[in-house]
């Protein structure tokens, strides 16, 4: 198997807010603060991930057991994303045949955990939480969509269940399911939301968990000033702590 790309996860900041964070707020006062910033600075190299003192993502987890975050992280040459900046800088996730992770050998992984971030009392698990990120398809080394692609999710303490998978490509069991989306599925693996994957833009998503009311909502904007093009809210489910 030839190295595949999941491709660029710009943007993994976990908001706080009472409700989807854009309305203009005329005092300055910040509404939505930031509790976990996954965007990469300018000036890191990719060995700055193998370390905790350097890391903003745990540089144990989750990947091959002989790999380190240095062999699989790079810094594409390509535009910035939504929130990326003079300061910010895109990067690449990638995987092969080395991506096994312990004794799971059915599937390759290559999984970034927010430093900081743990499986219970953990801030990203309380009240109404945002996932932020941003998404760019890599034309030099596209995805097998014949194959499902687990790019982004929240698992629940208890490894019970993930409370949503984001996913690409073809779904184990589903083949009614289009292969070249986006998609949003619950923790009982049914899908609750979608978009086409595009080629040649970055499509920038939001995710929030409102762990109060139980409430799963996907949404979708294209471009730098729309702030909402798509926006579900999945019934009430069981929403965990977890990471």
């Amino acid at each position: 198997m030839h190295s595949s790309t999941l491709l660029g996860l710009l943007t993994a900041a976990v908001t706080v807010s009472a409700a989807p964070c854009g309305a203009a707020v005329s005092s300055g006062t910040i509404k939505c603060p930031v509790v976990f910033d996954g965007r990469v600075k300018t000036t890191s190299v990719p060995t700055d991930f193998d370390s905790y003192a350097t890391s903003i993502f745990n540089p144990d987890y989750v990947k091959g057991q002989n790999l380190k975050w240095s062999e699989i992280l790079q810094f594409p040459s390509v535009a910035n994303a939504r929130f990326d900046n003079a300061t910010y800088k895109p990067f690449e996730v990638t995987i092969s045949d080395k991506s096994i992770f312990q004794t799971q050998r059915g599937f390759r992984r290559a999984g970034l955990q927010l430093s900081g971030d743990t499986n219970t009392g953990s801030p990203g698990s309380k009240g109404v939480k945002t996932l932020h990120f941003s998404l760019k398809w890599d034309a030099q080394r596209p995805l097998n969509l014949s194959h499902e692609y687990l790019n982004v999710w929240h698992e629940a303490a208890d490894y019970s269940a993930n409370q949503f998978n984001f996913e690409a490509g073809a779904i184990l069991g589903q083949a009614s399911l289009p292969k070249d989306t986006w998609k949003v599925l619950d923790r009982k693996n049914k899908q609750i939301w979608s978009t086409p994957i595009l080629k040649n833009d970055w499509q920038n998503f939001a995710i929030t968990l409102d762990f109060n009311k139980k409430f799963v909502f996907p949404r979708l904007s294209l471009f730098l000033r729309e702030r909402k093009l798509t926006h579900r809210q999945h019934p009430p489910g069981v929403l965990l702590q977890g990471r």
